[in-house]
């Protein structure tokens, strides 16, 4: 347990606080005059940029340094990150530091993923992967309650709150991996071949990546400037987010160890369609409120489809199809994202977004049906 809550926390300082706590900024920084529209989106598409960077850096840093230096290390920099975002220097000093972060957060996903997937044993993997990704709801639920406040006293005010969040993650990382045994670098460690069953688990991850996509970068201002709500209601959506986070991550584990891995993938993916789809429909309160709660669980998927890898390839080879899945994240995430922010700015329209990240996961559900295997 104290070696998961570690993994959270990595995963609390990397993916929560450097990645979605920017969401919730988004609106103020374009209100605030700091960055155009254009340019808030293309710094949260960098992020996902440098998620891909640090996806094909993993191989490299695997052949010669130990998994916890590089954990460690990794979360030094994703704070420094976060430290350095607080100066208003415009939008090249943030595409730097939101970048490197986004490098980080990939680094942190692998390293902190595996060494738990591999260290439990079967019958806790899901309580274990679920304690794991509940981190990140932790962050978003805290950036969501913490920015709305903070932006009361400006921007710098919100980013110095994020880098304390950041800085908290950071002593309960480094308090949770000293339980871990560091394995040594390999000397020979080649990956195994692909097959049909990992490599559907690697696609519907990338599909996944795409999903997130709109919400990750447009929710918060879909609320409060595409619907007029505001940023109060904006906040108290990105709150919900991290309600879900918390607690549907912890649910999806559950889940997975009562009905099966296979089959509670294909349920999330299926539940995460509507969810992302629906707003955009149906613009109601209700549904913003179904809509940000089931978001929020999206960390939920991310660790049933890691216990889902590990059973299909085993805890041996489970570090090289996590990278795999990683990467394909980094790849989709970095397209999608840089495609879907041209299309908006093209088109001023939330609509098309939000129904292609539907269109996603519902696509991610159809790769994981356990039809196309009988494991």
């Amino acid at each position: 347990m104290r070696l998961a809550i570690g993994g959270g926390a990595t995963l609390l300082v990397g993916m929560g606080i450097g990645r979605f706590s920017y969401t919730p900024l988004i609106p103020a920084i374009i209100l605030d005059g700091a960055l155009t529209a254009a340019e808030a989106g293309y710094i949260g598409a960098f992020n996902l940029g440098g998620y891909l960077i640090g996806a094909l850096a993993v191989p490299f840093l695997r052949r010669r340094y130990r998994a916890l230096p590089v954990l460690k290390a990794a979360l030094l920099i994703s704070l420094v990150c976060l430290v350095a975002s607080i100066f208003p220097f415009g939008f090249l000093w943030l595409v730097w530091w939101r970048t490197l972060v986004g490098i980080t957060v990939a680094v942190l996903m692998i390293y902190s993923l595996a060494l738990v997937t591999t260290s439990v044993p079967g019958d806790c993997l899901g309580k274990a992967t679920g304690v794991v990704f509940t981190g990140v709801g932790v962050a978003i639920l805290l950036s969501g309650t913490l920015v709305p406040g903070l932006l009361a006293f400006g921007l710098e005010a919100a980013w110095t709150g994020l880098a304390v969040v950041g800085a908290i993650g950071v002593a309960l990382g480094w308090w949770g991996l000293a339980v871990a045994r560091d394995a040594p670098v390999p000397a020979h460690d080649p990956p195994p071949p692909a097959d049909w069953a990992s490599t559907r688990l690697v696609t519907a991850q990338g599909l996944f990546a795409v999903g997130l996509v709109p919400h990750s970068i447009y929710w918060v201002d879909y609320v409060a400037r595409g619907l007029e709500l505001g940023m109060g209601q904006g906040g108290v959506q990105w709150v919900l987010v991290g309600v879900g986070a918390v607690g549907g991550t912890y649910l999806c584990g559950w889940l997975a160890d009562r009905v099966g891995f296979a089959s509670a993938l294909v349920l999330v993916f299926s539940v995460l369609a509507v969810g992302i789809a629906i707003p955009v429909l149906i613009p109601t309160q209700g549904m913003l409120i179904a809509s940000s709660l089931i978001f929020g669980a999206q960390p939920g998927l991310s660790a049933v489809i890691s216990g889902r890898a590990r059973q299909v390839v085993g805890a041996q080879d489970m570090p090289h199809v996590w990278r795999r899945m990683v990467l394909s994240v980094g790849i989709s995430q970095t397209v999608s994202g840089y495609a879907l922010v041209a299309l908006f700015n093209a088109t001023g329209s939330y609509t098309h977004v939000f129904l292609i990240g539907g269109a996603a996961m519902a696509l991610g559900a159809v790769f994981s049906l356990p039809i196309w295997d009988r494991r």
